[in-house]
């Protein structure tokens, strides 16, 4: 149990990736707290990684909003009397709306959101005498997005801060044993994915995989295989991992 008496907030996490980190944190031993704005998902993914057998209390947060992040970090700390790993993958559509209104939106939730729990969580980490942050990039973070409108730049455009972001943190805290990096995916199997490409089975998701986007291991990867890299990364065998943007696309950047 490589997390055995950790406390893990993973904002974002009733679903998707957030959701496949709650529950490989919560297998490898840590309490996970599961945060996000979906406040019945949370309680609801909770309920069930605690019915497995593991550890899991829910809060309500607003990624987009500095001090709603920052209560849900008091109410862990104050509860768990710590913080020792901290997940930022909260996501989401933009409302329909303009084009900055688009814009601004998808920077607020994929930029200002991890940035504020990050502010806020340092601090409980340096209290708790260090601790493990690991942001969800994308690969977009680390090159640019096939043929986005004007209004759909703000996702690489915050992707690639996060990146950015997660380098000067853990420039800025390696002496106080804080240790951030970020998780880079490719094209994930989510609930967010399926309303944008459709079911990942389907013979129109697979053509679009294996031969629009070349895809070198030709499959949609799943969750779970991020929230294992996200596991590895807040543990001690990644002890001196920091800084790093991981990318996890099965061969897509390689190409």
């Amino acid at each position: 149990m490589k997390l055995d008496g950790k406390v893990a907030l993973i904002i974002g996490g009733a679903s998707g990736l957030g959701r496949a980190s709650a529950d490989a944190c919560a297998a490898e031993g840590a309490h996970v707290v599961v945060a996000d704005l979906n406040d019945a998902g949370a309680q609801k993914a909770a309920a069930q990684i605690a019915s497995d057998g593991c550890s899991a209390g829910s809060v309500q947060v607003d990624a987009t909003d500095e001090e709603s992040v920052r209560q849900a970090i008091v109410s862990t700390e104050t509860k768990h009397g710590r913080l020792d790993i901290l997940v930022n993958s909260a996501g989401g559509p933009p409302p329909a709306g303009y084009e900055l209104e688009t814009w601004h939106f998808l920077v607020d939730i994929y930029l200002k959101g991890p940035y504020y729990a990050c502010k806020h969580g340092i601090a409980a980490m340096e209290r708790s005498g260090g601790g493990a942050i690991v942001n969800i990039s994308s690969i977009a973070g680390v090159s640019g997005s096939i043929g986005p409108t004007v209004a759909e730049t703000g996702y690489p455009a915050a992707k690639h801060g996060v990146v950015g972001l997660t380098r000067t943190i853990a420039l800025a805290y390696a002496h106080k044993n804080i240790r951030a990096n970020a998780v880079c995916p490719g094209y994930i199997d989510t609930p967010m994915t399926r309303e944008i490409f459709g079911d990942p089975h389907s013979a129109t998701s697979q053509a679009h995989i294996n031969e629009n986007l070349r895809v070198p291991m030709r499959r949609w990867g799943q969750p779970s295989e991020i929230g294992k890299v996200v596991a590895f990364l807040v543990s001690d065998d990644a002890s001196f991992i920091t800084g790093q943007p991981i990318i996890v696309d099965g061969g897509f950047m390689a190409r």
